[in-house]
Formats: structure tokens, C-alpha cells, sequence
């Protein structure tokens, strides 16, 4: 109990795009830690009324904003929290490293198989499409057309430098790989972190 007391609070990013499975993990894990998860999404899904006044971009930014002072809030209560964004940009990370007392680990879904991964960004859009999800996800892009766009538009931003920040990267197409077989390595490699320096731990696929 002391040693639990005593560590800090572990802020477990999520990273990876539209539909590369980072919410089904986020859940499995903040489950498995039994911690908040706070997700971009939330947020961004709640700004559609505003849509009409204020550009895109602007909303976006705003909902960052939120995530980044509910998670610091969680943090200063001692907790740790599973943030479920895309992490596109490095300004991203850096809000969440400044995080006072807080480690922070990324979790980077890389969907190895692309047509598995084609198919469910597309059947997660034609839902939303059909009304699914009660307005859930209007934001995100619904076919892989929309999702290469969204992607040529970073122009290879998404690939930044993350200096130090522990990183486990996974591969959520794995065929017959259970999502808590995932959360499981996640939280081992979680572990692992307060026992070896941060500057020699290196992603692992599996």
C-alpha cells in the first residue's frame, strides 16, 4: 500500500489515427488500471451545436484544451488517467509532459493489417452515417478516402520525435488477439517503467 501511495501518477496516452482502434484498447486498459479515462472525442462530440459558429480547427483546439485541464486535475488528486486522442502533433505530448508530477506513457496503435483496418473505420462511418451512435462521432472521418485526406493533411507530422516518453506500440489487427491480452501487455509494460530508466526502454511490436 505505501508503495502505491507513493508512485506517481501514470498519464497513458493513447496515439494513432481515426480508427486504429484506440478506444477499445483506452477502455480495456483504464479498466484494467481501474483509472479515469478521458477521451477527446467526448468533447469534441459535444461541440456540435457550435459548429455553425466557429471554425472547425478552433473546436478541435478547444477540446484539447478541456482534456488537458480535466487530466490535470486527475493528476493532482493522485490519479492516474488513460487519454484516448490521436496525439498528432508534438505540441500534444508536450501539454501532457508538463503535467506536473506525472509519467507519462504512449500507447501508439499501429493497425498492421490496412484492410482490416479499411474495413471497420468504414463500418464504423456507415453507422454513424445511419444515425448510430446518436450523433456520436459526426466529426471523424467516415469512409478511407476521408481518413487518407485527414492524413496527407499532417504531412507527416504525426511522426514526431518523443525524445524520452516511454512508448509501447501495438498492433490491434492482430488476428484472434484478444483486447485484454493488449490491455495486459500495456499494464506489464507499465510496470516495467518505474523499474529501468526511461532513456532504455524502446517500443516493442508483437
Amino acid at each position: 500500500m505505501a508503495d502505491e501511495q507513493s508512485a506517481p501518477p501514470v498519464v497513458v496516452a493513447m496515439k494513432g489515427h481515426p480508427g486504429s482502434g484506440k478506444s477499445t484498447v483506452a477502455r480495456a486498459i483504464a479498466a484494467a488500471l481501474r483509472c479515469p479515462l478521458l477521451d477527446k472525442d467526448d468533447v469534441r462530440d459535444s461541440t456540435l451545436p457550435l459548429e455553425d459558429l466557429a471554425a472547425a480547427g478552433m473546436l478541435n483546439e478547444l477540446s484539447y484544451a478541456v482534456l488537458w485541464r480535466v487530466a490535470e486535475r486527475q493528476v493532482q488528486l493522485g490519479l492516474s488517467v488513460v487519454i484516448d486522442s490521436p496525439l498528432s502533433r508534438r505540441a500534444h505530448l508536450d501539454a501532457l509532459t508538463r503535467l506536473p508530477g506525472a509519467l507519462v506513457v504512449i500507447v501508439e496503435c499501429h493497425p498492421g493489417d490496412k484492410e482490416e483496418w479499411r474495413r471497420r473505420l468504414e463500418k464504423r462511418g456507415a453507422a454513424v452515417a445511419n444515425g448510430g451512435g446518436g450523433g456520436d462521432g459526426w466529426h471523424k472521418p467516415k469512409t478511407w478516402a476521408e481518413l487518407e485526406r485527414l492524413v496527407e493533411g499532417y504531412q507527416g507530422r504525426t511522426d514526431y520525435e518523443i525524445g524520452d516518453v516511454p512508448r509501447i506500440v501495438v498492433d490491434t489487427t492482430v488476428p484472434a488477439v484478444d483486447v485484454d491480452v493488449i490491455a495486459a501487455k500495456v499494464v506489464g509494460f507499465i510496470s516495467s517503467v518505474g523499474l529501468v530508466p526511461v532513456v532504455e526502454l524502446t517500443p516493442f511490436y508483437y
